[in-house]
């Protein structure tokens, strides 16, 4: 049943694929030419950060997405409500595994294969990790043996983390609104205006994750749990809208 599931579904990973890999070439082609016309003595590696976040984020809209529309389309073809949540959640994993995939390896791509290039079009003999001292006044790329490249990218457990809470966020979204209709809809700007406008009552570093009080982790950590808690629980007991 999930080879037949997973087969109707198959366009997803296209869809996945268009936008990260689009967005990398994106990039990688905005840092070339300014390598090659304004020929700065710095660089930054940037698919390791953004891609994560972009599989992520399209993690979510498709869990969304799936939680009511394919959650419901299954119940309609005769599957129960524990076999058609078993099937849009494994689906659903499976395609942010390939998202968060593809991600690692377009980051590692440009972090292995592309300073290289990047280094000959500023005019640099070779690069290096890291910001050194400022070049001194006057000297130009072809003084400076090496590019710099600054290396700001996500650890290696934000992959899973961030696949965990995409998935996590997007079938709680999905079943507020399976169960609620346009009141589940008004229920989530309510707390997308909430996640706003809320951090500016804890403080500027209520926005730097990194810097939140354990007390604060353990409160988020435990209403994520709540909230797939009863998303599971909803979408076990939804009303079917034929």
């Amino acid at each position: 049943m999930f080879k037949k599931f997973l087969k109707m579904n198959a366009e997803d990973f296209s869809l996945y694929a268009a936008v990260t890999g689009g967005l990398f070439l994106l990039g990688e082609v905005v840092i070339l030419c300014v390598m090659a016309f304004m020929k700065p003595d710095t660089g930054i590696f940037l698919a390791g950060i953004v891609l994560p976040i972009v599989g992520a984020f399209s993690l979510f809209i498709m869990s969304f997405t799936n939680s009511s529309v394919m959650f419901d389309t299954a119940l309609r073809f005769g599957r129960t409500r524990r076999q058609s949540l078993g099937l849009v959640v494994a689906l659903l994993a499976l395609e942010g595994a390939f998202a968060m995939s593809l991600a690692a390896l377009l980051a590692l791509a440009e972090r292995f294969l592309l300073p290289g290039l990047w280094a000959k079009l500023a005019g640099f003999e070779g690069w290096k990790l890291g910001l050194g001292m400022p070049l001194p006044e006057g000297s130009g790329p072809a003084q400076a043996a090496l590019l710099q490249i600054e290396d700001f990218v996500l650890a290696w457990w934000w992959y899973p983390l961030l696949w965990a809470a995409a998935l996590a966020a997007g079938l709680f979204c999905g079943a507020l609104v399976q169960r609620f209709g346009p009141k589940g809809a008004w229920a989530l700007w309510g707390l997308w205006m909430a996640a706003c406008f809320g951090p500016q009552l804890l403080g500027k570093n209520a926005y730097l994750v990194g810097q939140w009080s354990f007390g604060l982790v353990a409160g988020a950590a435990v209403l994520a749990a709540a909230g797939l808690v009863w998303a599971v629980w909803s979408l076990l007991h939804a009303v079917v809208r034929w």
